[in-house]
């Protein structure tokens, strides 16, 4: 309880309440507190001396919210608060009495005895060591901005703070200030509102709009504290400049903090749809656009401008905070029903850099679900959802509708019409300048076949040279890794791989088939990764990107972007948390043989996790938690179909069937990556080899297959290699004798087991070259594809290939390019498509291919 003697009656914190507002408080209020961490550090503040808690704007409720949590935490309650009266809050009698002491005052002596008050009793607290809160803002709504009372009020407001400064200048008081924001509501806010009662008035928030509001939105309650600013040590270290300088210093630092939490709540001021058109058909390269296809189609300025207005409603967002919130909802339904859990790990970091810079999140994609899990994270944990890029065949029908107002914007498969292209990155560059966050896959298109895919770099260009155009400081980018313990998909993917007919997407063909909604999907994670500063990365090379680049800048320009492309995969990848499925699949798929007794799994899986942790690779939280014996684990993949469990005299049989091996594969495929390389290893490490002669080895299937591994090459080359081969001597696996690495009879079999986990991989790209050895004439990219897909199946009858699983059209589609880019293939402009003919490194195709049969090889 404040110290009576120092407690102003009017505003100090209350022990109790009246009965009406202490149902209020048990009814809505039990749900919040604070963290133990914040909690605690506020009891270390309160210890060394005065706690000045600073808002925005002056709020009862939000002033009550914070009484009744400090007597639950057991924190200093308020002595003073300006701005506003709190005794009608106290019980009937002691807030009667304080009513009716002012009500006798009049109002003139009660407006001139509330201004000497505030000062003598700021004055007092600090002097005591007690606590207060001070708000910045108290002038209300009906006062206009300029008005004499209203700058009378702010006037008052500085002289308030000044005290605080004052009562710290000497140095004789510890005085903190703890910067507070507190959020009611989710989502951004729209520039004009014809209603408002969720924000009230823009210098302050009404009592009505407030109470309203919670009581409509009480369970999205958030709030944010500030780190403490020792105003001792801030005023020592400045102290020459005076006080009055120091004072408007404090009030800045204090309205940053205050800016950059409603910056990663609220984001940038949603403007109306008809203004963001004006600004982008204003741009320069879209006018000279309308010009051209008025010139091209003769046609009068005024109908090139309207088709301008039919793309940009195409393409552009409409986000609405109401539909957000309402789709929130749905989806939290939907997603109760088929996942078991949704974590994330890395968000409160993401938040932390979108306090200062515009992010844009760069997340793996697997699922349909990827956006809409994303957009769902961050609205509940207040923080503004993304606008997200997605394929025009999402906006069908209501749910184009729908997604548009959750932040969707739409881009067509094909830029080939020059207005469109002009628009697109216009708008593009409009949000980058306004300062939004956005979201788009960088993979291009879902991948099939669990492993990420090589990037697309045409949105990442062009969302780096709108950096570089708006001037901002800086941009980061954000990879994020979404793990599924089950894909939903699973099934059409599988299909897919198979030979089927890909399907139209459509978000609305999941959630309308019953039998998806009925079925448990297991757990999902979202891994943030580390994100890239694109000033950090551009540095010295901001002028490559702007409009007028020198011709033989183009090439640098590519390249650039192609390095940043390829870190964002690196990070997804290296940020992929394993789960159950996916280590379960490694262990089951690198045996010939689709049977394992229980203990031989379990030993399996904990192979792969000894080499995932080697790795700092992110576990689930729910793996963690199964070892070391992987029960729930196994569990869930029998509760899916995924494995079967048969009785044997000799223990339990954990067993798939052969139709389960393309899903498994799939699985398995999501930590590649992280296999790759001491699977390659174990290939050259089976026979015996030098130190100097695996090092090569492995540099030459890294750069050969980085396209399949993505994975940083001087990491692994570094750091990586070494660590694998103190590893596996530590595991006695591996022994030196004679300068030479040799495996042991205990490491025979843990080679084969890793060598297994990239053998499809290797005889897919083994039929490919081998398909094109033979090409003679030009063909295109489908005839070839077919001419390897039917050597591979000859060699599986012939029981060369034993992974039939390895073949699919992204893994044959990263072999051609390989080619192509190594001379060894050209592309020619045909009639209809490109011809692939000889290029002149094609005899480098045969060392190649002998390199593969090698590895390919059983020893």
């Amino acid at each position: 309880m404040p110290d009576p003697a120092v407690a102003d009656p009017t505003s100090a914190m209350s022990t109790r309440f009246n009965l009406p507002l202490r149902a209020f408080a048990r009814r809505y209020f039990r749900h919040f507190d604070l963290d133990a961490e914040t909690a605690e550090r506020l009891r270390q503040l309160e210890e060394r001396g005065s706690v000045v808690y600073v808002m925005r704007y002056a709020s009862r409720l939000d002033y009550f919210l914070f009484n009744w949590v400090f007597l639950r935490e057991g924190l200093r309650l308020s002595a003073f608060a300006n701005g506003l009266s709190f005794y009608y809050y106290q019980p009937f009698v002691r807030g009667l009495t304080q009513w009716w002491k002012r009500r006798w005052m009049g109002r003139a002596k009660r407006v001139a005895a509330d201004r000497e008050r505030e000062v003598e009793k700021t004055d007092a607290v600090l002097q005591s060591g007690e606590s207060m809160f001070l708000f910045l803002r108290t002038t209300r709504a009906r006062l206009l901005p300029f008005s004499r009372r209203a700058a009378a009020e702010r006037e008052r407001e500085n002289d308030l703070l000044a005290e605080v400064v004052k009562a710290a200048w000497d140095g004789q008081h510890e005085v903190y200030v703890v910067p507070l924001a507190l959020f009611w509501r989710k989502g951004p806010r729209a520039e004009k509102r014809f209603l408002n009662l969720t924000y009230g008035s823009t210098n302050r928030p009404s009592d009505v709009a407030k109470v309203t509001s919670f009581v409509l939105t009480y369970e999205g309650l958030a709030v944010r504290v500030g780190e403490a600013i020792d105003l001792r040590r801030f005023l020592g270290e400045r102290h020459d400049e005076g006080q009055a300088t120091l004072v408007r210093k404090l009030r800045r630092t204090l309205l940053l903090f205050l800016y950059r939490e409603e910056r990663v709540v609220e984001g940038p001021v949603l403007r109306p749809l008809h203004k963001v058109q004006e600004q982008v058909l204003a741009d320069r390269g879209v006018d000279r656009a309308m010009r051209a296809r008025a010139e091209e189609k003769d046609v009068s300025l005024e109908a090139a401008r309207a088709e301008a207005e039919k793309i940009f409603r195409e393409v552009a967002a409409n986000m609405n905070s109401t539909f957000l919130s309402v789709l929130y909802v749905v989806v939290k339904a939907i997603f109760g029903r088929l996942f078991a859990s949704i974590e994330t790990r890395g968000l409160e970091k993401v938040a932390e850099y979108a306090k200062r810079h515009p992010v844009v999140l760069l997340p793996s994609h697997r699922s349909y679900f990827d956006f809409l899990i994303l957009s769902w994270i961050f609205y509940g944990n207040h923080l503004v959802p993304p606008h997200i890029a997605a394929r025009e065949n999402m906006g069908f029908g209501p749910f184009g509708f729908i997604f548009r107002r959750a932040g969707a914007y739409f881009l067509r498969k094909s830029f080939d019409d020059p207005l469109y292209k002009e628009i697109f990155r216009a708008y593009l560059g409009h949000l980058v300048r306004e300062g939004f966050t956005q979201e788009f896959f960088i993979e291009g298109g879902r991948s099939r076949t669990g492993k990420t895919l090589a990037p697309r770099l045409g949105m990442l260009q062009w969302t780096v040279e709108a950096f570089v155009e708006s001037g901002r400081r800086d941009l980061f980018l954000v990879p994020v890794a979404i793990a599924y313990e089950r894909l939903v998909e699973e099934g059409a993917m599988v299909e897919e791989l198979e030979g089927g007919k890909k399907k139209d997407e459509s978000v609305l063909g999941l959630v309308r088939a019953r039998k998806v909604l009925q079925r448990r999907f297991g757990s999902v994670f979202l891994n943030f990764g580390e994100p890239i500063s694109l000033a950090q990365e551009l540095e010295g090379r901001r002028d490559l990107f702007l409009d007028g680049g020198a011709e033989d800048a183009i090439a640098e320009q590519r390249a650039t972007t192609e390095r940043l492309g390829n870190a964002v995969v690196e990070r997804i990848n290296w940020a992929m948390a394993a789960n159950a499925t996916s280590v379960a699949a490694a262990a089951l798929l690198g045996q010939p043989r689709r049977g394992l007794f229980r203990s031989e799994l379990v030993d399996h899986m904990r192979e792969v996790l000894d080499l995932l942790h080697l790795q700092d690779a992110a576990l689930t939280p729910a793996l963690e938690a199964d070892e070391p014996d992987f029960e729930e684990s196994i569990a869930f993949l029998l509760r899916a179909g995924l494995i079967h469990s048969r009785d044997d005299a000799r223990g339990e049989i954990l067993y798939y069937d052969e139709s389960r091996r393309r899903a498994l594969d799939v699985y398995r495929n999501m930590l590649f990556h992280f296999l790759a390389t001491p699977s390659v290893m174990a290939r050259r490490l089976h026979p015996g080899c030098t130190p100097a002669e695996l090092r090569d080895d492995l540099a030459f299937w890294l750069d050969l297959l980085y396209v399949e591994f993505l994975v940083p090459k001087g990491l692994v080359m570094a750091v990586h290699m070494d660590a694998f081969v103190d590893y596996f001597e530590r595991n006695g696996a591996l022994e030196r004798r004679d300068g030479m690495l040799r495996a042991t009879e205990k490491g025979l079999p843990y080679f084969r087991f890793l060598s297994e986990q990239t053998r499809s991989l290797l005889e897919a790209w083994y039929a490919t070259f081998s398909a094109i050895a033979e090409l003679d004439e030009p063909a295109t990219s489908k005839a070839l594809e077919k001419s390897a897909q039917e050597q591979f199946e000859r060699a599986s009858l012939l029981g060369e290939v034993q992974r039939r699983e390895g073949w699919n059209t992204v893994t044959f589609r990263n072999a051609l390019d390989l080619l192509v880019r190594r001379g060894i293939l050209e592309r020619e402009e045909g009639a209809k498509e490109p011809q692939l003919v000889r290029g002149p490194a094609f005899d480098d195709l045969v060392a190649l291919r002998e390199r593969l049969a090698g590895a390919l090889t059983d020893r």
